[in-house]
Order: structure tokens, then sequence, then C-alpha cells
């Protein structure tokens, strides 16, 4: 099951950095108007009987992800599962990947779908396997193409602009849910909220979508909200169901004057560019946040992990106070 999160999780800031760039696209309906209240989901994306678990916002996954991770998904239990259309949404851009060199997907390619709900809400789907017909890849085909590495793959990244390609609730998108074998069944579901701001003690070190990012789910109505509450599981080691608030995570974690929040070495002086290897998170533990804390110890000296305490135990630090500080 890690290496399902692993996939879920992968490229996350490629993803972040392009996905408030709706400004200047040629928003038409309900995508360039001003955003009403909830619900604005009235489809479930994925059919239930398809999903293993879905993830909240927030998760912590040291060390590729020591910080909250700004987006939510599916680990999915069927290959080609079908992926439909949230609510009332205009396709802006798609972004194909393609896995050069990788220990387990090497030759393989998946696609990102960006999305606008309205003028302050915009999101993106990652990770499915093949686009649906209503989603058509324009003439000028795949631009912008650039290559980049990881510490296990070698990855080529193209994106289309999209003109005009609105989807109505239920709708096809495409397929995800590559391969059980290789523990290839992540689908990456994130949202983000103009109107949002989540807090940071340093806020520049975080790119501005960290800072927006919101849980998807309770954007649905409140049948489809219950249905997709009943998924909500931590399987990154033992299999541990969601329970306690806020129930659909947090990106919110720094708590000033506290050892609560991110911490970095002192040697990071830059902002989060996606190795986040040198920083530590503590905070209440995204899957019960009432009962319990986690640390996730992104340095491999540290264990490269997450540890997991009830709250009322007080976790004892073994990192000297002059090895870190806040990030500041």
């Amino acid at each position: 099951m890690r290496s399902q999160l692993r996939a879920l999780h992968r490229s996350v800031f490629v993803v972040l950095t392009m996905a408030l760039a709706a400004c200047g696209q040629n928003l038409v309906g309900p995508a360039g108007e001003a955003c009403g209240g909830d619900p604005h989901f009235t489809a479930i994306p994925v059919a239930l009987g398809d999903i293993e678990a879905i993830a909240v916002v927030g998760g912590l996954g040291a060390p590729g992800h020591t910080l909250p991770t700004a987006h939510t998904g599916f680990i999915l239990r069927t290959e080609g599962a079908e992926v439909r259309s949230p609510g009332a949404i205009q396709i802006t851009k798609l972004r194909r990947t393609r896995y050069i060199t990788s220990p387990n997907r090497q030759g393989h390619e998946d696609y990102t779908a960006e999305f606008q709900v309205c003028k302050d809400i915009s999101g993106w789907f990652g990770h499915l396997s093949s686009l649906s017909t209503a989603i058509p890849v324009p003439d000028g085909g795949w631009k912008e193409c650039e290559r980049y590495s990881t510490a296990l793959e070698s990855i080529e990244s193209c994106t289309a602009r999209v003109d005009k390609v609105s989807l109505t609730a239920g709708q096809p998108m495409g397929t995800s849910g590559f391969s059980i074998a290789l523990g290839l069944m992540g689908l990456d579901f994130g949202l983000l909220d103009a109107r949002v701001t989540n807090a940071y003690v340093v806020r520049w070190r975080f790119p501005e979508p960290v800072l927006r990012s919101v849980c998807p789910w309770e954007r649905f109505d409140a049948t489809i909200k219950a249905q997709l509450y009943t998924k909500l599981r931590d399987l990154s080691g033992v299999p541990r169901a969601s329970s306690g608030e806020p129930r659909c995570g947090t990106m919110v974690v720094d708590v000033a004057g506290t050892a609560k929040g991110v911490w970095a070495l002192p040697s990071i002086t830059e902002p989060v560019q996606g190795n986040e290897t040198g920083y530590i998170t503590l905070a209440n533990y995204p899957y019960q946040p009432e009962a319990e804390l986690a640390l996730s110890l992104g340095p491999d000296i540290l264990g490269a992990t997450v540890l997991v305490v009830p709250a009322r135990r007080r976790v004892a630090s073994t990192v000297p106070s002059s090895r870190l500080r806040r990030m500041g």
C-alpha cells in the first residue's frame, strides 16, 4: 500500500505551480462567474465499488511528503476505473507525464486534467490513464515539454491548453488505476479556493497554491459526501479509518508559540520546491486528529518516517534545538 500512496502523491508541486493559472483563460458559463455556496459537486467521481480508500487533505508521509499534502485522492481497487466529472466544470489545461526511467512504470504515461468550477474555485485530477472523447487534445498537440528528475525517476512533462471544453456532472473524463501488481492505483484530486488562506507562521516559504488548497469532499452534496466519508482511511501502515474533526483533514498545522507545525533545518533558506527531506512536521494525525499526534520526519538521520502517538503522550525530541528552526 505504501507504493500506492507514493504514486498518489508524486509530483504534486509540478501540478500545484500550474493550478492557479486560470487567469487569462477563456472561461465561459459558471466557470467564469462568481462562486455561490456549496455544494459545487453533485456526482461521485468514481464508483464506490472501485474505491479502496480515500485520502484526506494535509496527509503526512515522510520523506516524500514530510509537509501536509496539498491534495486528496483515491486509492482504486479496479484497474481502468471510469472517472466522471463531479459537477459542472470547464477543462482549462491538460498535462501528459511520461516516465522515461522508473523502477515500476518506465515507458508509462498518464494525464492530469485541470479545471475551473467558478471564478475562485479550480482543481485537477491527476494520474488519469486515459482521457475521454469529451476532452480532446487540441490540434497543436503537446507543448512546453520539460524534463526533470526525482530521487527514483526521470520524467517528461508536456502541456496542452484546452479552449471551451465544458463538462456536466457525471460526464466521463477518462479512466484511472493503471496496475494493481505495480501498486499504481492512485488518482489525485486537488481543489483550490482563492478565497481561502491557509495560515503558516512564515507564509513566504510556501507556494501560493498550498495556501489555497482545500478538501474537495466538503464541496459535495450531503448524500455523496456521506458516502465518500465511509472510504476515508490511511493505508500507509495498518489500515485505519478516519474519525474526529476536521474529518476531511487540514493544511493548517502551525501553532505559533508551540512545537506544533512545520520546522526546517537551518541550511534551508529557499521556499519549498518539492524536496521535503529537510523538514519536520508535528501535527494532529490527519486521520485521528482529536486522539493522536503525528511526527513526520524528513531527514534520513531521523528515520525518514512518520511516528503516530496518542495526543496525551509527550513526544520526546531526539533532535537538539540548534539543529532545527521554525520556518522563518
